[in-house]
């Protein structure tokens, strides 16, 4: 029986105690902003200590010693593994250290950490449970950049807003806020990028999403984009973690809609030609017709067996969130007693 998910009192009891906020910067190869970054983060966000954490994917310059440096806990891959194999490292920290909520902003300097407060405003306040910043929900505020990236982000938050089914201006920001809930909640599973699958995941849960206007640079000062250098493998394989998303919260919506539609298409061609076989006594000249609903029937009828087992996986997932949030819940409390 899958465990009981923590209560609004369980939650509001965490603000009477000394609550922790963890700013993670994910870095790879970022010597020249890395120092600015962090000594431009406040020591405190509304009544909540901060810490800093660095998570190094693999850099080949100075980035670890100048984060060192600059007063941050730096953790190191050792080698490049991917956005997504970092996001879950900070998670992982941020649960084990019993952190109350966790911001995330990029090493390149395109963020600016004075925003730190009023993004993580809304999640500490709890008038939300997770924020992000948006480069587009105020024309006013939309940075320069190419065409190109711009009609790109448009279409992914298009899709990511389907995916969610909620409306979202901007899917691909780094600079994002996670209250307790969202901290205790949220899976990623990608290696290579974490932003949109982060958002429907969130989203079909449930939990309150607030899109924040905040000022970005367009381009990076220093370098080309670790992510998006390569606009086509970007988005195959930000679809591809953005379908696995979706898929796992609703398995009968990707499988079981084909599914039937496949099944009703055979059953229509096999009955045509079932009739124009009694009355005609041959199958010809509709031969292919018949043979292609049967296809259409087995294929639907896989397409079903699939839903079935995305179903079981992915009431099994459910369970194994919720014992990873009982845990974590368990841990905080345990880190401010």
């Amino acid at each position: 029986m899958s465990p009981e998910p923590a209560t609004c009192e369980e939650y509001e009891s965490l603000y009477t105690t000394v609550m922790k906020t963890l700013v993670a910067i994910p870095a790879l190869n970022e010597e020249f902003t890395i120092e600015q970054v962090i000594s431009s983060i406040p020591g405190e966000l509304h009544g909540t200590a901060v810490e800093i954490l660095v998570v190094d994917d693999g850099s080949t310059d100075s980035t670890v010693l100048k984060a060192q440096a600059a007063g941050a806990v730096v953790v190191s891959h050792g080698r490049n593994m991917g956005l997504g194999t970092v996001f879950r490292t900070m998670l992982s920290y941020a649960r084990e250290k019993g952190f109350h909520y966790m911001a995330t902003i990029d090493a390149d300097g395109q963020f600016n950490p004075e925003d730190l407060p009023e993004l993580t405003a809304p999640v500490i306040l709890n008038e939300a449970d997770f924020s992000t910043a948006s480069r587009f929900i105020d024309p006013e505020l939309t940075p320069e950049m190419p065409v190109l990236k711009k009609w790109g982000n448009a279409k992914v938050a298009k899709l990511v807003s389907s995916l969610a089914n909620t409306e979202i201006h901007d899917a691909t920001c780094g600079f994002r806020v996670y209250g307790p809930k969202a901290l205790d909640r949220v899976a990623c599973f990608s290696r290579f990028t974490y932003t949109q699958e982060v958002l429907i995941d969130i989203a079909r849960k449930g939990l309150r999403i607030r899109e924040i206007p905040v000022k970005i640079k367009g381009e990076r000062e220093y370098g080309k984009s670790r992510i998006a250098s390569n606009l086509w493998r970007y988005a195959h394989l930000s679809i591809e973690a953005m379908y696995s998303v979706a898929h796992g919260h609703s398995p009968w919506r990707f499988y079981g809609t084909p599914a039937f539609l496949l099944m009703g298409a055979g059953f229509l061609m096999d009955s045509f030609t079932l009739a124009w076989w009694l009355i005609q006594g041959k199958i010809n000249p509709f031969t292919a017709f018949g043979i292609g609903g049967l296809f259409s029937i087995t294929f639907g009828i896989l397409l079903v067996l699939f839903a079935s087992v995305a179903d079981i996986s992915a009431a099994n997932r459910k369970m194994l969130e919720e014992i990873t949030a009982m845990e974590t819940r368990r841990i905080r409390e345990k880190s401010v007693n």
